[in-house]
């Protein structure tokens, strides 16, 4: 048995989609596991979909015996930072009622910031994320993990931009392995967790679908306007995976283009289907067509929010955001703390 606790510096870090990620690599290895947050705000919607989520997809998407999530918070137990009070007791008692059921327990939270002292059970394993900045340090890293003790299994540097990723790992997680710090590794900033998907990009658009559609769940990383263009098809809409290509529907010269590069889905503006040729071409390819009756500009203008806003709660984005841990991440040393 083995529990993981996963904190961070400040909020924002990825604690959740980290915790996310490591339970379902730990259903690949058929271990049960159950996900603990008794830190949340009881009245945030954003928290109670999270883990409404994560039991409902990852946990128990059987529909088999349900594990409590959460603890309940009785509403005079909030401290005037409007998390909930608890103490070591009630959270060493909830973990122990969960290890009578699974292998293992992943707890998310708290943020070091938010907290008056962290609370950490004695049998976990804590692994403390820090968000980058271009002024985080070695000595902020080190004083913010030193009360963890013994307790401490991993440092990991999170939402690091691709620029600074060598940077990262030959200066600050160099310097913390000299200080014989546990460095868990980074996470590189990813555009997976926060593209909408070809479902939401539709419901956001009222858009009538092409053909039935197929694997409209995965996520669509950056939007590409179809228009007169001085590179090739290939070397224009074959520099990114996972886009959506929005085009005026009289442009079947440019929708093929797009098609052969790769293109996650097709937005065909000015309300005209397509011919018959795209059609076939996009059915062997698998790649949805959704007509609007807005023009290519109102069109892009309508789904820009999505491209700003963080659409974490999808398993595609989590199972593809799982696979690529371990790149930058060592992600079987945190697993050996749930085994």
């Amino acid at each position: 048995m083995g529990i993981l606790q996963i904190l961070s510096h400040q909020p924002g870090a990825g604690k959740t989609s980290l915790a996310a990620a490591l339970l379902i690599r730990l259903a690949r290895s058929q271990t049960s596991a159950a996900y603990y947050q008794p830190f949340s705000k009881p009245d945030s919607a954003r928290q109670h979909a999270e883990t409404e989520f994560l039991q409902t997809t990852l946990l128990n998407p059987s529909g088999g015996p349900t594990i409590p999530l959460t603890r309940p918070i009785p509403s005079n137990s909030i401290t005037s930072s409007g998390l909930p009070y608890v103490d070591d007791r009630e959270i060493q008692t909830a973990v122990e009622a969960l290890l009578r059921s699974v292998a293992s327990v992943i707890v998310d939270g708290p943020t070091l910031d938010a907290a008056s002292r962290p609370i950490v059970i004695p049998e976990a394993k804590v692994l403390v994320l820090f968000r980058y900045s271009p002024n985080l340090s070695a000595d902020t890293i080190s004083q913010a993990v030193a009360a963890f003790g013994s307790n401490l299994g991993g440092i990991s540097v999170t939402l690091v931009t691709k620029h600074r990723v060598e940077d990262v790992q030959n200066s600050l997680l160099a310097e913390l392995r000299s200080q014989g710090m546990p460095v868990a590794g980074l996470i590189p900033e990813t555009r997976i967790l926060r593209g909408p998907t070809v479902r939401q990009m539709a419901e956001t658009l009222n858009a009538r679908w092409i053909q039935e559609p197929t694997d409209i769940d995965v996520p669509v990383e950056r939007f590409l306007i179809g228009g007169n263009i001085m590179d090739t098809g290939p070397e224009y809409y074959g520099r990114y995976d996972n886009q959506a290509v929005i085009v005026r529907s009289q442009r079947p010269d440019i929708q093929m283009a797009s098609l052969l590069a790769g293109t996650r889905c097709l937005v065909l503006t000015e309300g005209g289907d397509p011919t018959e040729y795209v059609k076939v071409e996009a059915m062997q390819r698998d790649v949805p067509l959704m007509v609007v009756s807005s023009n290519t500009s109102d069109t892009a203008d309508a789904l820009a929010p999505l491209a700003t806003q963080d659409h974490p709660l999808n398993l595609a984005k989590l199972t593809q955001f799982a696979d690529g841990l371990d790149l930058a991440l060592e992600v079987e040393s945190l697993l050996t703390f749930l085994a």
